[in-house]
């Protein structure tokens, strides 16, 4: 996934059925990669260019995250998994000894968990 996302050229008129198909196959990598050049593209230009009709409603959520990251919001305590990027997560997965496979969301859910965890067996 990271050499395809790597070479995947990106554009306005191909930006939804890449994040489509990556949503689709759970690939977390090749989809913040769309959200973070959705979020990097002239605004105008991809509301004239990009039929967000087609792109599934909850790719908001990631669009959101990848313009908040872009402008350092949610930066706090609270937010700052949240804003993470995937590579982040799943590297302080590994760092606590937990799965580093799945979405952003399952990621974030487990590093909580295993912080909820730890806090109850200290």
């Amino acid at each position: 996934e990271a050499c395809y996302v790597d070479t995947v050229e990106l554009t306005l008129d191909n930006i939804v059925e890449i994040v489509t198909y990556a949503d689709s196959k759970n690939l977390a990598l090749l989809k913040e990669h769309c959200m973070d050049f959705l979020s990097s593209a002239n605004k105008i230009e991809a509301a004239e260019k990009v039929s967000f009709d087609d792109m599934p409603s909850r790719l908001v959520k990631d669009l959101m995250v990848a313009f908040a990251r872009r402008e350092g919001e949610g930066l706090s305590e609270g937010g700052a998994l949240s804003t993470m990027r995937v590579s982040q997560l799943r590297k302080l997965a590994h760092e606590k000894g937990l799965s580093v496979d799945g979405s952003r969301e399952m990621l974030i859910e487990a590093i909580r968990d295993g912080e909820e965890g730890g806090e109850t067996e200290a």
